[in-house]
């Protein structure tokens, strides 16, 4: 947005084009920190499945940010979805279809540091073959999209596309 607003001023707003060039690279450089600082990915094997929407990776965590499960295997919570609980409907295909696609394999995980209150990690899953586990329970209407923690429209857009072609 900034760097749209610089790139559209007038060439003379600055004194030469070298001043100009100089400040969108400045803006560039910026914005690709602070997104580094604030998405992190790390890459583990997936060693267990809890639910649909909880993984638990071979990586022992003792940051204190995971409350009780420092010390332990690190457990992924789905970012952006919820998927059946025990003892509801579709469970069990849900945690079927997630054994499916990462149990045994090495998935890397995006995520911005957040824990819950459960020291789970909230993240999305990058299979080995590119795509996201998060969205794919979503598309095959395994998950819905957890909209009391999540305003993400491409979620959204696949929950509806989901429950329409059912």
């Amino acid at each position: 947005m900034i760097l749209k607003k610089i790139l559209s001023l007038p060439r003379y707003a600055f004194k030469n084009k070298y001043l100009r060039a100089y400040l969108c690279k400045n803006i560039m450089m910026t914005i690709l920190i602070l997104l580094w600082f604030f998405v992190q990915t790390l890459t583990s094997n997936v060693v267990k499945v809890q639910d649909g929407d909880t993984i638990e990776l071979k990586m022992v965590f003792k940051d204190p940010m995971a409350k009780s499960r420092a010390g332990k295997n690190l457990r992924i919570r789905l970012a952006h979805v919820d998927c059946p609980e025990k003892g509801q409907a579709f469970f069990k295909n849900a945690k079927q279809f997630t054994i499916n696609a990462c149990v045994g394999k090495t998935v890397k995980i995006i995520h911005s540091y957040e824990f819950d209150r459960y020291g789970r990690l909230i993240g999305e899953v990058v299979l080995p073959n590119g795509k996201i586990l998060n969205e794919e329970l979503v598309k095959n209407g395994l998950a819905i999209h957890f909209k009391k923690y999540s305003s993400s429209y491409n979620y959204a857009k696949l929950e509806i596309d989901a429950r329409v072609k059912k």
